[in-house]
This record gives C-alpha cells, structure tokens and sequence, in this order.
C-alpha cells in the first residue's frame, strides 16, 4: 500500500511527498549530529528560500506537510516574488553565518538537508528548482538527489 502512494505523488526519492517533521529532522539528525536539526534545516531553507523565486517557493511549501509549512513559516515569500542571482561563496556564507560555523562547513550540512528538502518535493519541482541554482550548489543539490555518498 505505502508503494501505491509513492507512485501517485511522484516522489522520486520513495519516502513520498510530504512525509513528516519528525522523518525530516531525523536524516538531519542521523547525519549531522554536531548540529541541532532545527537550525540546520532553518539555515539552509532560509537561504534557499530567500533566492527562489516566489512561485517555486509556494510550490515547494504546498508540498511540504503542514507541520514543515509551520516551521518554515517565516522562509515562504510571495508567489510573484523574484529570485535573486547568487553564487556558491554568497550563499555558503550565508548559511555559516546563520549557524554560526565555518564555511568550509557547509558542504555536509547542505547535502544533508538538501536531502531531506527533496524526500519532500516530486522529481519535477526537484528539476525546477535545480534549473535555478548556480552550478556549484547545483551539484550539491544534485549529489544529495542521488542519495550519493556524503561529501567529506
């Protein structure tokens, strides 16, 4: 039965499309203890969201479930918001900053949440989202879709 439900929202990732708070902060957890899940996921989706264009970031919080739409609360913006251009530097700065560690250290905390991002969102908005990325996050992004091993 859990299988006929992934295929209908077209997750690719098989965890289906808005699966919970809880599963999401646990990959977050499971992967990067050091760092409270919480403000890992905040981090990252603030940055993300700040950048995207409005309309992928009402899609991405339409396919949130609501306890993820609650938490990121503050992240979602207007749906005829613009998105702004951003390079890898910027927006690896931006993430240190906001939890407050290197920025050498972003790459891990990136990955991981970029993976629990994407056991939220169908294949499709995956590609529209990664069409909006500069090629470094962009592959990040993409190694995270991959459930490739994580960067080190």
């Amino acid at each position: 039965m859990a299988m006929m439900h992934n295929l209908e929202t077209e997750s690719w990732s098989g965890e289906g499309v808005g699966t919970s708070v809880e599963s999401f902060l646990a990959r977050i957890n499971r992967e990067v203890p050091e760092y409270p899940p919480t403000e890992a996921a905040d981090a990252v989706m603030s940055a993300l969201c700040e950048r995207l264009p409005g309309g992928l970031v009402q899609e991405m919080r339409e396919q949130f479930p609501e306890g993820l739409r609650q938490l990121f609360q503050h992240c979602w913006k207007e749906r005829s918001a613009n998105g702004q251009k951003f390079d890898k530097d910027d927006f690896y700065l931006d993430v240190a900053e906001r939890l407050q560690i290197e920025a050498e250290s972003v790459r891990l905390v990136l990955h991981v949440v970029f993976a629990s991002i994407l056991s939220q969102i169908t294949e499709k908005l995956a590609h529209k989202i990664d069409s909006e990325m500069p090629p470094n996050i962009s592959g990040t992004w993409n190694a995270a879709r991959r459930a490739a091993d994580l960067p080190r």
